[in-house]
């Protein structure tokens, strides 16, 4: 993990933004895109098809297993629990007491569903989820499946980091996973690949797109499904910040985290921003 960076309090480094000034394209209309609950709400019908509990598993678990062993994590919270799937998986590996939260209560309902342990849950936006937090100390809190990027504002980004930081246990770990935006945003990555879920009675084809605008990204998630022979399209748009390392480092240091790290996949492998395809951070309080 690497030092703090040293920035004056409050003063965003100059380097941040040099990626996204080239981009001078309109702002998108309001009225396409979705807000935070309005997203959830819509992708919850199919999040589980979209991200099975097996694929998401296999993914996450060597990670999580490991992590849990070097800390020696009992108590962990996912601030944006989706469907449950890494809740699901953590009450797997013995971590008992366990909080998630989401904006949406279809997810939360669905979490409930999928988890028969005991577990917390909050319906909170994700800027704010951390505040909710002050009653428990946390040996893990997690922001993953690039759920941070749609906290748009500085503030409340800092707020964020600093919530969450004080929600956390002496030894605590902060673990957050968003996309490489490095890599997309220099190479204008535009379509993402097609993902197919398809099953015998019914085609379903996933793929994200992105637009490109001044200093923010639209994802637009296209949901192609066939049944009965007649195909739709349901696309889904909601506004995120494309966040870089030296903008979260940033955050990390205005909140005071005592040492942080990145890395590029949850097989650990060193964080490249020209290949990598995520950007994990893990920092202790």
């Amino acid at each position: 993990m690497s030092a703090p960076r040293k920035t004056s309090p409050g003063t965003m480094p100059k380097d941040i933004r040099h990626l996204k000034s080239a981009a001078a394209v309109p702002a998108p209309l309001p009225e396409v895109l979705l807000s935070e609950l309005e997203y959830g709400e819509r992708i919850a019908a199919f999040f589980d098809i979209l991200f099975p509990d097996r694929i998401v598993e296999s993914i996450y678990k060597p990670f999580y297993k490991m992590l849990i062993g070097k800390h020696g994590i009992r108590s962990a919270c996912d601030l944006a629990c989706r469907t449950g799937q890494t809740l699901k998986m953590m009450d797997s590996l013995g971590i008992t007491n366990l909080t998630g939260a989401d904006i949406n209560p279809e997810m939360i309902r669905r979490c409930r569903e999928k988890i028969k342990s005991r577990v917390k849950y909050i319906q909170s936006e994700i800027a704010l989820a951390p505040e909710h937090l002050a009653s428990q100390a946390y040996d893990l809190i997690l922001c993953t499946k690039d759920a941070l990027p749609v906290v748009l504002d500085d503030e409340a980004l800092i707020q964020f980091f600093k919530q969450a930081r004080k929600a956390l246990s002496v030894s605590g770990v902060l673990v957050i996973e968003i996309n490489n935006y490095q890599k997309i945003w220099r190479r204008k990555e535009r379509f993402l690949p097609v993902i197919d879920r398809s099953a015998a009675k019914k085609q379903q084809l996933f793929f994200f797109m992105n637009d490109f605008h001044e200093e923010l990204l639209v994802r637009n998630l296209m949901h192609l499904h066939n049944e009965g022979g007649h195909w739709e399209l349901t696309p889904l748009s909601i506004p995120v910040r494309p966040l870089l390392p030296a903008e979260i480092e940033f955050f990390l240091s205005e909140a005071q985290y005592s040492k942080w790290g990145f890395i590029g996949d949850y097989r650990g492998r060193p964080f490249s921003s020209e290949e990598s395809p995520n950007l994990i951070v893990i920092a202790k309080k």
